[in-house]
C-alpha cells in the first residue's frame, strides 16, 4: 500500500455495469488502490446496473449512513409470468392472461399501495441456480421476515404490455423485485423483474460516478467527498 492511499480518506460513487458482481468490482478496486479499507453503501446484483457509492478508509464508518439516503430506480418489467425468484434469473413458476390490465389500472395500484411506509418480504436471492445445486440451497431459502421501507414516489415511465418501466424514489432500499411480483399479483396477473439500474443515491448520480477506467489512485483521490457531516469541506477532496 503507498502512503497515498494510506490516507485516502472519503466517499466517491461509482458506475457498476450488468455482468458483474458488485463483490467482484469491490475486490477490483481494493487491489487497484491497495488497501482493504473500502466498503460500499448497498450492493446490486450481477444482473443490475447504476451507481454505488464507497466509503475508504477512517469514512468506511459512514457508509451505513448513506444506505439510508434516497434513492432513484429506473426498473422494467414483464407482465404474465412469475419466477420463484422474482426477477430474469429465476424458473417460471406462473403464467398468467395480462391483456386485461391498462396503464391506469397499474397507476392507480401503484399510487394506493405501494407510495409511503410499506412492509415488503425480501425475494429469494438471485444466485438461485448456483444455491440450487449446493448444500447452502436449503438453509438460505429460511422464511424471510416483513422488512419496512419508504417510497417516495413511483411512475410509469412506459407502458407496452407486457413490458413496463417504472420510476422508483425511495429512501433507502426497496426490493424491486418483490414490489413486480406483489403488483402482478395485485392486477390479477403475473409479473417479474427484468432489468433494474440505480440512478441515483443521496446526492450522487452518472455525471459524478467514476467508471471502470477511472478505478485508479490519483483519479479517485481527485474525486473523493468528504461525509456531508464531516466539519471539514464536502466537495471533492484534493
Amino acid at each position: 500500500m503507498s502512503a497515498a492511499a494510506r490516507n485516502l480518506y472519503g466517499v466517491f460513487p461509482i458506475y457498476k455495469p450488468s455482468g458483474c458482481s458488485s463483490s467482484s468490482i469491490l475486490k477490483k478496486i481494493k487491489s487497484n488502490l491497495g488497501t482493504d479499507k473500502i466498503a460500499h453503501s448497498g450492493a446490486l446484483n450481477t444482473y443490475s446496473e447504476g451507481i454505488m457509492v464507497l466509503g475508504i478508509g477512517k469514512a468506511v464508518k459512514y457508509v451505513p449512513v448513506i444506505r439510508g439516503h434516497n434513492r432513484m430506480y429506473l426498473i422494467r418489467g414483464m407482465l404474465g409470468v412469475a419466477t420463484n425468484t422474482y426477477d430474469a434469473c429465476g424458473d417460471y413458476s406462473r403464467v398468467s392472461p395480462y391483456k386485461h390490465i391498462s396503464e391506469d389500472a397499474m397507476r392507480e395500484a401503484l399510487n394506493e399501495i405501494y407510495v409511503g411506509k410499506i412492509e415488503q418480504i425480501p425475494p429469494i436471492l438471485p444466485s438461485y441456480r448456483f444455491l440450487q445445486r449446493s448444500k447452502l440451497f436449503e438453509t438460505r431459502l429460511v422464511p424471510r421476515e416483513p422488512c419496512q421501507v419508504t417510497i417516495n414516489s413511483i411512475d410509469i415511465v412506459e407502458f407496452e404490455p407486457p413490458s413496463f418501466q417504472l420510476h422508483i424514489h425511495s429512501v433507502g432500499r426497496v426490493y424491486t423485485p418483490t414490489l413486480i411480483n406483489d403488483l402482478g399479483e395485485i392486477l390479477d396477473s403475473a409479473a417479474h423483474l427484468t432489468h433494474l439500474c440505480r440512478v441515483s443515491q443521496g446526492d450522487f448520480g452518472f455525471r459524478e460516478a467514476l467508471h471502470h477506467y477511472d478505478w485508479n489512485e490519483e483519479t479517485v483521490q481527485n474525486n473523493l467527498y468528504l461525509p456531508s457531516n464531516d466539519p471539514e469541506l464536502n466537495k471533492p477532496s484534493q
